[in-house]
């Protein structure tokens, strides 16, 4: 009878903790997109710019992958103004407001997702095409990014500036603004393809506000090595295997592997100081400056877990 009573009054307490303390036990994700279109413990951003769907146009494996597209513009015409409650609508800890920014993306969820600091592995496999990130255009386009609230830029980003496809990290700078007593934000170079310029895999991690344009005077704040191990390969008409593992804060890393090669390692601090312990979101999809064009991305073999076996959009596990 006492035990019993013990059982009944641990279920009592733990029904009783917040979800996100409770979320905090393992939640692995593994979706294909063969019958919803976000994955368990992803909510999708609702915005009129952006259409999110199932789509039988291309698939990694199976029948369909998920089609992530930001409409023809209207911008110079209306502006768009979302829902109230867009993105991360569990948590409600980002509402939306009209930002003069594009994007149709699925958010990780706060109720079930990560804190900055977690060690885990994120695969996917990524399709988009040449006319959506023309070469030589250099607005800003970034499709799969990791935040934490305090982050003014993702400390983890893929990016198409020029049409060129790079990963950038963000973390703080020695150096302060004046006017808030804040560090700045510095851009570390992670991977990039081949054709970028001057840049090659021995090029000296630094601070860059954007790709091809001047550095800056910053330096990291605290220490972080980056080795590269291969370029990026070029990921336009055609799928892309991609498994990055991402931990934040002090004794951060992040590695990324691409169609099953190791491409990047960053050792260090990762991120900002002060986000340790807050949530920590991954976002996909579509993000940019207002441009004249449309831009689609396709993603599939979504996965969150603890290994690269876990994750790797090649797995088995996969196939349909």
């Amino acid at each position: 009878m006492l035990a019993m009573m013990r059982t009944v009054l641990l279920l009592a307490l733990w029904a009783m903790l917040p979800r996100q303390v409770q979320a905090e036990e393992s939640h692995p994700v593994q979706e294909g997109f063969e019958t919803t279109t976000f994955a368990s413990a992803f909510v999708p951003c609702d915005r009129p710019e952006g259409a999110i769907s199932l789509s039988r146009d291309r698939a990694r494996t199976g029948a369909q992958a998920l089609k992530l597209r930001i409409r023809e513009p209207v911008f110079g015409t209306a502006t768009w103004v979302p829902k109230a409650t867009s993105c991360l609508i569990a948590g409600r800890y980002a509402e939306y407001t009209p930002d003069e920014k594009e994007r149709a993306e699925i958010w990780e969820s706060f109720d079930f997702g990560p804190k900055f600091g977690d060690d885990l592995y994120y695969g996917f496999s990524m399709w988009i095409d040449r006319a959506s990130a023309p070469k030589g255009d250099n607005t800003r386009l970034v499709v799969g990014q990791w935040k934490a609230p305090i982050d003014d830029s993702p400390f983890v980003a893929q990016r198409f500036t020029g049409g060129l496809y790079h990963v950038t990290l963000d973390v703080d700078a020695a150096e302060h603004d004046p006017d808030t007593g804040r560090p700045y934000g510095c851009k570390l170079l992670l991977a990039f393809e081949a054709d970028m310029g001057a840049a090659t895999l021995g090029t000296p991690a630094r601070c860059e506000p954007k790709f091809g344009g001047p550095l800056t005077p910053l330096t990291p704040a605290r220490p972080i090595a980056i080795e590269r191990f291969a370029y990026l390969p070029t990921p336009f008409g055609r799928w892309t295997d991609l498994v990055f593992r991402v931990k934040g804060g002090e004794n951060g890393a992040v590695e990324m592997w691409a169609n099953g090669n190791q491409i990047a390692r960053a050792v260090g601090f990762v991120g900002h100081l002060g986000a340790h312990g807050q949530p920590q979101y991954f976002k996909f999809g579509p993000y940019r400056d207002p441009a004249s064009y449309a831009t689609t991305v396709y993603l599939d073999n979504l996965a969150r877990g603890t290994s690269f076996a876990a994750v790797d959009p090649a797995s088995p596990s996969f196939q349909q």
